[in-house]
């Protein structure tokens, strides 16, 4: 099936503490997004699109042509930047990757592993998942005794017992286009930030009896989002290391 990639880089990023928007940020000499732009070209997608929005002008010029781009004019949450290319791409009867656009440390290789295992496993959702090292505050897998998906709790709203789960995700899909857009429309905003929240499509899907897969890498760094200059130097010393 045809794939189309959705890289979500709208944010101003203020805790970077810099006069660039964040997909702008430089990591490793080149901007923050470019990487991720980079590792869906080697994986073979060719078909990359940015939702863009604080300063998307600037983020346009600088990123240039190689990709398509989807405006989020408000920021609204995750599942709000999707819900924008409904209308802006050509997504029909194709699967969609939807990447966050903070993430440089993902390799085409694990993209590849996660199309591959959406397509054998016939899912409508599959997302990747790692055992964190680190404690960050990202949604938690829950699974059963027999490591069956049960759902997703973002950290928020997560018991102090399902803050001990380790096994966690960052916004990293691949979806069944028809099959994403169609429940888009049922994501409420949360009660507390008033945001749509892509992670909140998993329990929709499995209640319709939907497929939801799980892809748990053995790499967590590959999923961790990069939000301040601390966490840049981190993640450019293991990208150093990897070349």
């Amino acid at each position: 099936m045809t794939k189309i990639a959705l890289v979500l880089a709208a944010g101003k990023g203020t805790r970077m503490r810099s006069v660039l928007p964040k997909p702008l940020v430089l990591f490793a000499e080149r901007p923050l997004v470019s990487h991720i732009i980079e590792a869906f070209r080697k994986a073979g997608v060719s078909d990359v699109n940015l939702v863009i929005g604080y300063e998307g002008e600037k983020v346009k010029r600088t990123i240039g042509n190689q990709v398509g781009y989807v405006y989020q004019e408000v920021q609204l949450g995750t599942a709000h930047a999707v819900m924008q290319a409904k209308y802006m791409l050509d997504w029909k009867g194709k699967d969609i990757f939807v990447f966050v656009g903070d993430a440089p440390l993902i390799s085409p290789d694990t993209i590849q592993r996660l199309a591959l295992h959406h397509q054998q496993t016939n899912a409508a959702c599959t997302f990747l998942t790692a055992d964190f090292e680190i404690d960050l505050p990202y949604a938690r897998v829950l699974k059963d005794e027999n490591g069956k998906l049960l759902s997703c709790i973002e950290e928020q709203d997560a018991t102090e017992e399902e803050k001990k789960i380790k096994e966690l995700l960052s916004s990293h899909f691949i979806f069944k286009a028809d099959i994403l857009f169609q429940f888009l429309e049922f994501i409420l905003p949360h009660p507390k930030s008033g945001e749509y929240y892509l992670t909140e499509i998993i329990p929709l899907l499995l209640k319709e009896k939907y497929k939801v897969e799980t892809l748990k890498i053995n790499d967590y760094r590959q999923l961790v989002g990069l939000n301040t200059p601390e966490e840049v130097a981190w993640a450019e010393q293991i990208y150093c290391k990897q070349l």
